[in-house]
């Protein structure tokens, strides 16, 4: 039996919003020997700070800004635009569900995503079984490295995230280094 219905039996074709929605009524699949860990957080928050210090060799990283890079010859890290925002979301989701198949070595698979809302956050937590760290840097800081270090537009980027951001209780909180405070 295949879960979603007997094996053999009739097949539906969804689109893509009605096959998430169908494929998050199903239970978290469970890859014996698998981590996954969602580092959530601000834009210029710390997350890859974060990353760098807990990500072990052999680790599965799976960062939209290094897919950007991936995906768009020329393009800068942080410079992607909205271009590409659907093509580096695809991408993220197929290595995430292949990750889900099994049959693989990966121990520990790391995802980066700013994930300020619950609704966001618990997407990980059902498709993939993921505990959530929360890099939560303060406003001011996350501001002052996106004017020292990104396009123009990231400034907004922050603020909307602040804006739209809801704590959760299950989140593991970590606060975001700052060199200058």
């Amino acid at each position: 039996m295949r879960l979603g219905g007997p094996q053999g039996g009739p097949l539906d074709v969804l689109c893509k919003s009605c096959n998430s929605a169908k494929g998050a009524k199903l239970p978290t699949p469970v890859v014996a020997g698998l981590a996954v860990t969602l580092i959530a957080g601000p834009p210029c928050g710390g997350k890859s700070t974060y990353l760098a210090g807990h990500a072990q060799p052999g680790d599965l990283i799976v960062d939209y800004d290094a897919l950007a890079v991936a995906l768009h010859l020329g393009v800068a890290s942080h410079d992607q635009g909205t271009l590409l925002k659907p093509f580096i979301c695809e991408a993220r989701d197929a290595v995430l569900d292949r990750l889900m198949l099994g049959n693989h070595g990966i121990r520990h698979a790391w995802v980066l995503h700013t994930g300020s809302t619950r609704r966001e956050r618990d997407l990980y937590r059902k498709r993939y079984g993921a505990d959530v760290v929360m890099v939560l840097s303060p406003e001011d800081v996350c501001l002052r490295r996106a004017m020292a270090q990104r396009p123009d537009a990231w400034p907004s980027y922050i603020r909307r995230w602040f804006g739209a951001y809801e704590p959760d209780p299950r989140d593991e909180i970590v606060r975001g280094y700052d060199p200058e405070g």
